[in-house]
């Protein structure tokens, strides 16, 4: 069902449908008497349909009820007219509650230059927002004058997502979703200020509500196109990890500390680093203790990390420069995703990428990890002219990467096609990698600040290459500092082998020929 469908709808005479012009929402009434209107035509749930073509101003919230079907005829525009932040949020949020099956259906928002804070849902700082979701469809929904401050769809903790048919662009963050399960997200057109799409099992201070996994997502069909000039992300993949809280260690403005049964997250200006003295016992809200530590309490909890797994990226077209899936950790004066030591609790795995096409005019990274990422696929895709096809950081607490790339099309790759560093800084993330001595590294040094702390084990890649085809490309790899990368087999031709760690029976092909690797070491069975 679908705005163009209302006519239809109407003419059938859908039993218990509401009308909100019968409320008195309507094209030429003022934004207070619109946001009073439909709310009472919302409110209480129901079927309710929107057939008149025109632009509805609004200046305040409207709350969404469990079983609300809210859909809207083709020319339907909702109008912010006054800085305030949700045009849509369920009620449940406002009371941790879930509300269930909503639906939204032929929406387009105008955000009109107006954003605002989040004054209802502390962090829900969205056009659309939901906390607190269960079976929650966005379908055939335009956005596209976003501005530099509000997200425009946020939902955390939620189950059941279904997101079709959607347009989004502006300054800002497309869709972010939050400690959730099994999504289905499709026929997306996204212009975007850097994340078109980011899965967050943790986050910023200003943004976080509740902390979880983030699982089970199949995106498709999905155009995400360049925005001005930025070097951005097309889905950004952020887990986080945190230790019990202990007197004399010192917490960071983001940092998260477990007591009693309890989540705990620093608020306090950015840049603080201060030695705690005071636990956090609270169970609501933002306390400052006499040690100066502004602990705001995030949710009652028993685990020590969130995982973000089971993405699928299919039949989607990726425009934007950048890293394209990027699996991020953050290490700054505004939020530490990793409590020193817990680096190596949280993972993300189980990612696919299938059916893609890279089609940007700028440097392109397929899969750039700075985090942790134990699996990936790649498969049936048209890889043209990436910077590199898989890139992992130094910054990536990274034991064992395995990588499948199958049946792929490689175009113009003239950059290595896995990018493998360990114990070197990099200066600016935007920065491409390229090799050892080259602008964009520092050497190693001893941690101090803000500085990442040396690795005390290699990095270790291990990539199964077959049935991919090759057009005026190719092939080489970048190892630097102890890193490990291991070619299981590898049927386009390398450039050169000296910088693998193979084991017996691996298969590789070099411009000479199909190399095998025996205990005497490589071996042209070419020759």
């Amino acid at each position: 069902m679908s705005g163009a469908n209302v006519s239809c709808i109407e003419q059938n005479a859908v039993v218990g449908m509401k009308n909100p012009k019968v409320f008195g929402f309507l094209p030429t009434a003022s934004a207070d008497q619109n946001v009073i209107a439909l709310q009472a035509a919302v409110s209480g749930g129901g079927l309710i349909i929107v057939d008149t073509p025109g632009v509805y101003e609004l200046n305040d919230t409207i709350l969404l009820d469990s079983n609300t079907k809210l859909i809207c005829t083709h020319g339907v525009v909702f109008k912010k007219v006054a800085p305030y932040c949700n045009v849509l949020l369920n009620r449940g949020a406002l009371t941790k509650e879930y509300n269930e099956n909503i639906t939204i259906d032929g929406l387009e928002i105008s955000v009109n230059g107006y954003e605002g804070k989040p004054t209802l849902v502390y962090g829900l700082r969205a056009q659309l927002g939901f906390f607190y979701i269960k079976n929650l469809s966005i379908k055939n929904f335009v956005c596209l004058d976003g501005k530099a401050y509000q997200f425009l769809i946020y939902i955390v903790t939620w189950e059941h997502l279904y997101i079709d048919k959607v347009r989004l662009a502006g300054d800002k963050d497309g869709i972010k979703l939050n400690n959730g399960h099994d999504a289905i997200i499709s026929n997306l057109d996204l212009t975007t200020y850097d994340d078109g799409m980011s899965l967050c099992g943790t986050d910023y201070p200003s943004v976080v509500l509740e902390v979880g996994d983030v699982y089970n997502i199949c995106y498709s069909n999905v155009t995400d196109h360049q925005y001005k000039n930025i070097f951005g992300r097309t889905c950004l993949i952020y887990t986080g990890a945190w230790a019990d809280y202990a007197k004399d260690n010192e917490y960071r403005t983001g940092d998260f500390c477990l007591n009693n049964g309890k989540l705990y997250q620093c608020a306090n200006e950015h840049g603080s680093v201060i030695k705690s003295s005071v636990a956090p016992v609270h169970s609501a809200g933002i306390v400052t203790g006499s040690d100066t530590i502004s602990w705001r309490y995030i949710q009652n909890c028993d685990f020590y990390h969130t995982d973000v797994y089971n993405v699928t990226f299919d039949n989607c077209i990726f425009e934007k420069s950048g890293n394209l899936i990027a699996v991020w950790v953050e290490s700054n004066g505004y939020h530490r995703t990793h409590y020193p030591g817990t680096e190596k609790l949280s993972n993300s795995r189980g990612i696919s990428i299938t059916n893609c096409k890279m089609k940007a005019s700028g440097e392109q990274v397929l899969v750039c990890v700075t985090g942790k990422l134990k699996d990936v696929i790649i498969a049936n895709c048209v890889l043209d002219n990436l910077e590199a096809v898989i890139r992992i950081d130094s910054y990536s607490s990274n034991e064992v990467l395995n990588v499948s790339i199958t049946g792929c099309t490689f175009k113009n790759t003239i950059n290595p096609l896995v990018a493998v560093h360990n114990g070197k800084k990099v200066v600016d993330w935007a920065m491409p990698f390229t090799h050892i001595g080259t602008p964009g590294y520092i050497a190693l040094e001893t941690p101090t600040g803000d500085c990442d702390p040396q690795r005390n084990t290699p990095i270790i890649v291990n990539c199964h290459l077959s049935g991919n085809s090759l057009c005026d490309a190719t092939f080489g790899n970048t190892v630097s500092d102890g890193a490990k990368l291991r070619f299981v087999n590898m049927d386009l031709p390398f450039n050169s082998l000296e910088n693998l760690t193979p084991e017996i029976g691996d298969l590789c092909r070099h411009v000479d020929g199909l190399f095998i690797y025996k205990a005497t070491g490589w071996f042209n069975l070419s020759a």
